[in-house]
């Protein structure tokens, strides 16, 4: 299977990437390391984050995933297809995705 990533998804890669980098570059790079990794290891086992719950129903099947550490605070939100995953959007945990998600949704 193969993933592909939302216009809001490069958004979000480019933010975490400066916000990171503002401290460190190399785990600014780690962090686009960690996420195509991850995004990779979804494409191959897309039903191993759990379902979100949203009332909503266009959001309906979708699922996340937490980075792994040290970029444990960070969320890939991500539905499946038939022939692919599509990978809405990353988000740094501590938002309030769940109460709003028409916000980033």
């Amino acid at each position: 299977m193969n993933w592909l990533a939302s216009p809001q998804t490069d958004d979000d890669l480019i933010a975490a990437r400066d916000f990171i980098g503002a401290d460190n570059e190399r785990s600014a790079r780690d962090f686009l390391d960690a996420a195509f990794e991850t995004f990779n290891l979804l494409a191959q086992f897309p039903q191993m984050g759990p379902l979100a719950k949203f009332s909503d129903p266009t959001l309906k099947g979708m699922r996340y995933f937490v980075l792994p550490p040290p970029f444990g605070r960070w969320l890939i939100f991500y539905q499946l297809h038939a022939e692919r995953i599509d990978i809405r959007r990353v988000l740094y945990g501590n938002i309030n995705w769940k109460r709003e998600p028409e916000r980033f949704f």
